[in-house]
């Protein structure tokens, strides 16, 4: 820094080091970074006052800008996405001039970049720069560049223009958004191995409440090929100000849903053709696949399954279908299965209009399903102007009847009953003797042996080194399977009380399919049990938003507000669960809490009676009765509530410490942590517990099970 003392400014001096004073390619670059910053008269670009030399040394003054360089603001201070965008459109406008000027800058990186008191970002360093038609001093197949800011043509050596500056925008975008670059990996060789070849993880996986628009330009900056990127500053600028516009409309940035132009689908089922109903399993299957390889696509709002499917065998207008489920394309399709071969008919159709949008039929062998479900999902995100980030499957399964066999057992275990969950398991295995390699195998069945273990359908010390073993057996097949975190973030939660390593496992599976909403559930009750109540309710409004009609999500919605308190609106969201589904499990319960909360006896009573599960049932009653001061009524429902066994020693639990009975609930709190019982996660936030915290025993017991403060 100096002063003018002509114009009475402070000023920034860059002088060449002395060490190169002697190195005329090091002068000619000093000199052509001046060249090239002084033609440029941008807010968003440097200023360049005067090049000058002192005792031999080059040096030239600009403007000092009093600030932080860019990569301050992606590791000290996080931004918000407003911001975030704001300094993205300055950025590509400085861009644009200096593109314009046929200047190409080779060197955007953060610490090129800084951001001035008043939130004005500046482009610095020209040094690489090269003006079209001017001399090259660099040879063909020579890189110059920061390596982890290169495109894939700077890190081959090939010839570059001015998309490669977007490029390298692009990654300065991903830092900013997440703290990290998207490429960077143990040495500068294998990053530039990354860049030529591997595309960066989905920004969730870093921050959760990235609009889906800025993800899709974050992926065109970064496109491998120049000619699928941006081809101008200017135009990523103009993506950035339609997005802020919608931000700043109404819509809700915490959410993370810019919904008005965000593409959307739904996979309607595909109808069994085949001779033999007993196909039904595949037609589905199918269906679920490809659903599930586009909700890894974070461009993408997919609807979910249990919306989707709620169509099965109807005849209605796709365009009513498109307004319910709130999609604007949808696929459906056909499957006529025979021996090993298959014929597979898909379509899409716009759901406003009803026009076809693209189709295709495929007659394969059943060793092609893959390539089939790839080459669908392929062309429906290259008819909806999206970019494919999933696959199918991430690892290929080579036995194709172990495949049929896990359909099957997903069919199963979407019924979620004791029966359904063993007919799974037993599915599961067989498609295991079958391919010991079948990861997504080994994941469902892991995921259904630690439910029979939460349903008190199995024996915990009998099961829960099987469930264990199979979740790490398909983690080391596949660590890129969403469904194999998930069942290890169940295991680690409901068995084994390890808390922040469920998270852990929650926030991967979601990070690898951000618009399914299985993952996105789980998560949202997770942050209402141990993390953040505002990020809870923006992934159940998320949830909801994915699957509409499918009423888990809506249960889940009512819970969380009713832990936090906020019953009226927890009565509205279980009463919408109870509309989906009469005879959800728990649902009549927490609803009958609800209104015993604010003082509702009766209603709260007829809820707890209409609970189809005998142990819920019997808890509600307890609790009820004895709020209405008819004691031998609760007293007779706890006698029927223990009947119901151990299963139930948390809701046990519960009961006594409403009945301010503080020795019975702590001995049935100590037994239900020995059973494992799935409900202990829910110790610290449940209101029927709240009679406990001013006992001293309460924060002991919860530093017992790793939820103290």
């Amino acid at each position: 820094m100096a002063d003018d003392t002509k114009l009475e400014r402070r000023v920034a001096l860059k002088f060449l080091p002395a060490h190169f004073g002697n190195d005329n390619d090091m002068r000619a670059r000093f000199t052509r970074e001046a060249r090239s910053a002084a033609k440029l008269n941008h807010p968003n670009i440097v200023t360049i006052h005067e090049v000058s030399d002192f005792n031999g040394r080059p040096f030239f003054a600009m403007e000092f800008i009093e600030g932080h360089p860019l990569n301050y603001y992606s590791s000290e201070k996080k931004l918000s996405n407003s911001e975030i965008i704001n300094l993205s459109i300055q950025i590509c406008d400085g861009l644009a001039k200096a593109h314009q000027m046929g200047i190409t800058h080779r060197d955007i990186k953060s610490s090129n970049i800084v951001v001035d008191s008043g939130r004005r970002a500046k482009i610095l360093d020209f040094g690489l720069a090269f003006t079209k038609g001017g001399e090259q001093i660099t040879k063909a197949g020579s890189t110059l560049g920061t390596v982890a800011y290169m495109s894939p043509e700077q890190a081959q050596g090939r010839e570059i223009d001015h998309r490669s500056d977007l490029f390298s925008f692009g990654v300065v975008l991903y830092e900013l958004i997440t703290g990290r670059t998207p490429h960077k990996r143990d040495s500068d060789a294998s990053t530039l191995l990354a860049i030529i070849n591997e595309g960066p993880e989905p920004l969730m996986r870093y921050k959760s409440d990235v609009p889906p628009e800025l993800q899709r330009i974050v992926s065109k900056c970064l496109a491998k090929n120049a000619e699928e990127r941006y081809q101008s500053a200017a135009d990523i600028a103009a993506d950035f100000r339609s997005v802020a516009r919608l931000l700043s409309s109404g819509k809700d940035e915490s959410s993370g849903q810019v919904t008005a132009s965000r593409p959307s689908i739904a996979v309607l089922p595909f109808t069994n053709m085949s001779a033999d109903p007993e196909n039904e399993y595949f037609s589905d299957g199918l269906t679920e696949e490809l659903l599930n390889t586009l909700a890894k696509n974070p461009e993408l709002k997919v609807s979910g399954r249990t919306s989707s499917f709620a169509f099965k065998g109807k005849q209605e207008d796709l365009r009513g279908i498109g307004q319910k489920l709130g999609v604007g394309t949808l696929l459906e399709g056909s499957v006529r299965k025979a021996g090993n071969r298959v014929r597979i008919t898909a379509q899409l159709v716009n759901a406003v209009d009803g026009f076809h949008l693209w189709s295709e039929t495929y007659d394969r062998v059943l060793d092609d399903i893959f390539a089939v479900q790839d080459d669908i999902a392929k062309s429906v995100t290259a008819a909806m102007n999206v970019t494919l980030l999933g696959k199918s499957t991430s690892k290929r399964l080579a036995n194709p009847e172990s495949y049929a066999l896990v359909l099957r057992a997903n069919q199963s275990a979407q019924q979620m009953n004791k029966s359904g969950l063993g007919v799974a398991v037993e599915l599961y295995q067989k498609a295991l003797d079958l391919d010991p390699d079948n990861a997504r195998a080994w994941a469902g069945l892991a995921l259904d042996l630690a439910m029979q273990i939460a349903f008190g359908h199995a024996n915990y010390n009998e099961t829960y080194t099987s469930s264990k073993q199979a979740a790490q057996k398909a983690l080391a097949l596949d660590d890129a399977l969403p469904e194999a975190h998930q069942a290890m973030g169940f295991i680690l939660g409901a068995l084994e009380l390890r808390f922040e390593e469920t998270g852990i496992a929650y926030r991967k599976a979601y990070s690898l399919a951000p618009n399914d909403s299985r993952f996105v559930s789980s998560l949202s009750l997770y942050e209402g049990l141990f993390g953040s109540f505002e990020q809870s309710l923006r992934l159940s409004k998320l949830a909801i938003e994915l699957d509409p009609l499918n009423p888990e999500p809506h249960l889940n919605y009512g819970k969380i507000l009713f832990w936090a308190g906020h019953l009226e609106k927890a009565g509205d969201m279980l009463e919408r669960a109870l509309e989906l589904s009469p005879d959800m499990t728990s649902a009549h319960l927490t609803l009958s809490w609800v209104w015993l909360l604010q003082g509702k006896l009766d209603e709260a009573l007829t809820e707890a009676k209409m609970e189809k599960l005998a142990g819920y049932r019997n808890c509600g009653l307890v609790i009820v009765y004895h709020a209405m001061g008819r004691k031998q009524e609760s007293d007779h429902a706890l006698e029927d509530l223990i009947a119901n066994g151990e299963y139930w020693g948390f809701q046990i639990a519960c009961v006594y410490a409403y009945r301010e009975e503080h020795d019975k609930a702590f001995e049935w709190l100590e037994r239900s942590v020995t059973l494992r019982d799935s409900g202990i996660p829910l110790s610290r936030v449940h209101p029927c517990l709240k009679n406990l915290h001013s006992d001293p025993r309460w924060p002991v017991f919860l530093k017992k099970i790793g939820l103290s403060d």
